[in-house]
């Protein structure tokens, strides 16, 4: 629902309204603008959420833990560990995510806290009427072992399924998706962050303003015959942790009813959020209920794999900081995507029996995500411009649809696979 007030009939009730009149009617439609305002950013959080996918999440998660292939800067690879002096192929394959959204700014951030070169990862969806209020979303994506699902992946794909869905929109505030290196061994990635942006060499004087921080570690995990829905929220009395604490309880009773929050303050101090409290900001840990000792047994083990988590628990936790982040940044509209035209991209041949042309002029890289008629998705590959052929000798037989996506522009095609 479209919300507008008559600028014209303002002007013309204050013109010939006597004076004493004037400042009720001002404040009646201040009210009215408030309560529009309200009601058309509700609908927006709500799309937001909406939007997110649970296939889209498990999907990520598959790929980060290696448990099955995904398509890395347009080659076939396998993601099996992330300890971080091997993380490589994990750091390529978030700037891949990254980099095929819009209205983004991205930096491979490198540090030294000495144990080699870390990199984190920072997009940065900068506000268009408060630049400078920043909410931060973040995990951490290095582990300790192979596959390592649950730690934490799961964190890692939250936020690049967030940023999936909110980068598509325009905001008043500023976002920051941002996924760290090392933090296994000592929260260095986050910690190195958090110190420059509060600028503590200089003393403060160029300090970041942080709203709100929301930190995401292992919130895929929980026992399935208890089935509580626990989920644990850490935090201290820094800065405006207890107002973000207090924002989520309120979110979660409209968009992730069947979770059951466990309060846990004083909260651990061993994950990312930790660095953001010691620099005086508020920031928040979300994930699976170690306060019931509810948490992974496969814990910093090989064993941590997709099999052992309950993904539409994970679902419902990714749901609920998505709706946190999209109230806070203020969203200010649906950015437009332009449809490309015949002549910029066509698929052949229609009906199809095992190889998909793809033919483009754009000189650009391309998103491919196939679905089925029920909208799961099947495939997902990253291709260059020119054309390219896709095997999908392995699809059954069926209609399909194929999204392709740049920066600037989407287009859905269906077609049949004989």
């Amino acid at each position: 629902m479209k919300f507008e007030i008559n600028l014209t009939l303002l002007l013309y009730l204050m013109a010939f309204t006597p004076k004493k009149s004037m400042m009720k009617r001002i404040c009646a439609l201040s009210l009215v603008l408030m309560v529009t305002s309200f009601f058309a950013n509700a609908q927006f959080v709500q799309d937001v959420v909406n939007g997110i996918r649970m296939d889209s999440l498990e999907r990520k998660v598959s790929e980060l833990s290696g448990e099955v292939f995904s398509s890395i800067n347009g080659i076939s690879s396998r993601i099996i560990n992330r300890e971080h002096a091997n993380n490589d192929l994990a750091l390529e394959y978030i700037k891949d995510h990254f980099e095929a959204l819009g209205n983004i700014t991205i930096e491979d951030q490198s540090f030294n806290a000495g144990s080699g070169i870390g990199r984190n990862i920072i997009a940065t969806q900068t506000g268009t009427v408060n630049p400078d209020n920043i909410y931060l979303i973040c995990a951490h994506y290095d582990s300790v072992d192979d596959y390592c699902a649950d730690d934490n992946a799961t964190g890692t794909s939250a936020v690049l399924e967030i940023a999936r869905i909110l980068s598509q929109y325009e905001t008043q505030n500023t976002i920051v998706y941002a996924l760290w290196d090392q933090e296994e061994i000592g929260l260095r990635g986050s910690n190195y962050y958090a110190e420059l942006a509060s600028d503590v060499a200089n003393g403060g004087v160029n300090r970041a303003n942080i709203i709100g921080v929301v930190n995401m570690d292992m919130m895929g995990y929980q026992n399935q015959v208890a089935d509580d829905n626990n989920f644990d929220i850490d935090l201290n009395n820094a800065a405006n942790s207890e107002a973000i604490r207090d924002d989520l309880l309120a979110l979660r009773t409209i968009y992730a009813p069947i979770l059951n929050p466990i309060v846990v303050q004083p909260g651990t101090p061993f994950s990312d959020h930790k660095p953001f409290w010691d620099e005086g900001y508020g920031a928040v840990l979300v994930g699976e209920s170690w306060e019931t000792n509810d948490q992974t047994p496969d814990y910093h083990q090989n064993t941590d794999r997709l099999s052992t988590l309950d993904v539409p628990y994970f679902y419902e936790i990714a749901k609920l900081v998505a709706a946190y982040t999209a109230t806070k940044a203020g969203i200010v509209r649906l950015l437009s995507t332009d449809s490309f035209t015949d002549n910029e991209l066509k698929i052949f041949p229609n009906p199809v029996k095992s190889v998909l042309n793809i033919e483009t002029t754009i000189n650009t890289d391309f998103n491919l995500e196939f679905f089925d008629v029920k909208g799961k998705l099947i495939k997902l590959l990253k291709l260059n411009s020119g054309t390219r052929n896709v095997d999908l000798s392995s699809f059954a037989s069926g209609v399909y649809f194929l999204e392709i996506t740049n920066q600037e522009k989407s287009r859905i095609f269906k077609f049949v696979k004989e």
